[in-house]
Parts: C-alpha cells; structure tokens; sequence
C-alpha cells in the first residue's frame, strides 16, 4: 500500500516542489525481510524535491514513532504534512494543505489540518470548501511547530479530569468514545498518540479545518490490509477526483452547529454499536459461508450531500 500512497502523492502538482521524508521504523520480530523490502523501494522514490529515509534499528511503536518523527520535522520546519502509508489522496491533496496551512498560521485557535472528511453532510449551497470541528484526523493531516511544541504527551492534568463527569461529557462532544480512548491510553491498553492530541485540542478550545469533501480515502481496509479486509467501521468517504486548484477557506473561525452535531451522532455509542454488530456479522458470514448483508451505518440525517466542486 505505501505503493499506492505514493503513487496518488505524486499525482499532485506540488509534489515536484516538496520534500518527502519517510520515517521507517524498526521491524517486529518476523517483519525483518517486509521493512528492507519496504526501504529499498523507498529509496527508488524520484519526483519530489528530495526524497529522505528515517531509519530506526529497533521498533519503538506507533505513539514514539509519530512523536519522534514529527517532532524531529518541526525542528528544522515551521509547519509538517503527515501521512500513513496506507491513504490514497485526491490531486487536490497537497493544495489544500499548503493553502490552510497558510491561512490559519497565524490563529492560534486552530490546531490541524485534515485532508480526510468524517462522511457528514453539508447544504448544497455551502459557500467555503473547508469547515471547523472538535476531533482532529490522522488520515492526513498538518499542524504547525508552535501547536505540537505545546502539547502535553504525559497528560499532566489527567487525575482530575478522570473523575470529573462534566469534562468528560465536554470531551465526549467530538465522539462519546474519547474519554473512554484516553482512559485506556493512560492505562497503558492502547499506543495512541492520536488521542493525546484531541485532549490537548478539547483542553485549550481548539478547532481542526476539514474539507467538505474528502481529499483523502484510506485503503487499509482492502485485501491487502493486516488487519481488516473491509471498512466496517463506516469511516469511508466519497473521495474528491478533481480537486480546485484554489479552495475557498472561511475567514471566520468558528464551529457550525449543525456540523458538530452529526460529529457527534457519527461517534455516538449508537453508531459505533452499529459498526460493531456489522464487523461481527461479517466475520461469522465469511467463516460460515453466510449472506454478506449486515447492518450499515449510514451518515447523520442532514442537508442533501454538497455537489461537486468546479475547479478554479
């Protein structure tokens, strides 16, 4: 799949003009040959400005690898662009980034940027190309040195939010499953760098900018994928084909209502539940050989989906 990450990257018209480092880490026992297979084809890369290989000799996880490697970036670099290597992106990818990565760099109120979209909808006449929310995304995304460089990674306050049910139910404004995420962050169950920074996001009262449609599709769920052969969650959205070349950015730096609340909705208990029962009933359909239909969690009711985006 890195493959095809970089095969879509390279679609954009800004690739020939941006640098391209790949943080590489250490393999897993068995994973020896996979990783050198996975390095020599990264040092093939030719069509960036500059192509860099980050190499670690052992495996540190998924938390110390982004950490480390977007701290190391932000060293050197006012703002980064971050990838997994299992997205496949629109042209329009590299563009938007740059472009609200600009905007934005002077309000501190604004903590990311993603390329991919949550599967909400939007009215038909919406004016911009990009809108706020409260949970930030990994599937392509940016900030700037300032807004990592302040993220506290141990939690310092985490005592007391523990405990208080107020914070918690703000917290759980982005999705009724992030209090309980961090609990199991701080309890050592899970390696997620990811809800740290929505923490630290919810703490200060920051926002993300998402495209109205989505720039990016993660493919981790296909045949080739480690650990889930389809998209059961219900995370998949329509990517974006073309793409303008100028996106329209709100000046205004300010949450809709009606958008924070399919956020909510799309991440409530139900529709995870949903999610859940349709993950089970496809895991028992392909061991027993029994229909494929299952329940489907469908985007939030809402406005009728944005129509297309004429290129400028």
């Amino acid at each position: 799949m890195t493959r095809q990450t970089v095969a879509s990257l390279l679609t954009n018209r800004l690739a020939a003009v941006s640098e391209l480092h790949v943080f590489c880490d250490g393999p897993r026992p068995g994973q020896e040959s996979r990783v050198r297979e996975v390095r020599q084809y990264v040092r093939s890369i030719t069509g960036f400005a500059r192509v860099v290989l980050h190499e670690q000799a052992v495996n540190l996880g998924l938390s110390r690898s982004v950490i480390g490697g977007v701290s190391e970036m932000l060293k050197t670099h006012e703002r980064v662009i971050v990838l997994e290597d299992d997205l496949d992106l629109s042209a329009g990818f590299l563009d938007f980034m740059n472009q609200s990565l600009q905007a934005y760099e002077a309000d501190p109120r604004v903590m990311s940027v993603s390329g991919y979209a949550f599967p909400i909808r939007h009215a038909r006449e919406q004016a911009q190309d990009a809108v706020f929310g409260l949970r930030a995304s990994s599937w392509g995304w940016a900030t700037w040195r300032d807004r990592w460089q302040a993220i506290d990674w141990e939690v310092s306050d985490y005592a007391r939010f523990r405990w208080n049910p107020v914070r918690r139910f703000q917290f759980n404004r982005g999705g009724s499953d992030l209090s309980r995420m961090l609990d199991r962050q701080m309890a050592g169950q899970i390696d997620s760098w990811a809800i740290r920074f929505c923490y630290h996001q919810f703490r200060h009262g920051l926002v993300d900018v998402f495209p109205v449609r989505s720039l990016v599709e993660n493919i981790g769920f296909g045949e080739g994928a480690a650990h889930c052969r389809q998209d059961v969650r219900g995370w998949t959205s329509e990517r974006m084909e073309t793409a303008p070349t100028r996106f329209r950015l709100p000046v205004d730096v300010r949450t809709d209502p009606d958008v924070l609340r399919q956020f909510r909705s799309f991440n409530s208990l139900t529709a995870r539940a949903v999610r859940v029962a349709k993950r089970q009933w496809l895991s028992l359909a392909e061991r027993f050989g029994l229909p494929r239909s299952a329940p489907v969690a469908s985007p939030p009711k809402g406005p009728s989906l944005l129509g297309p985006l004429s290129p400028r």
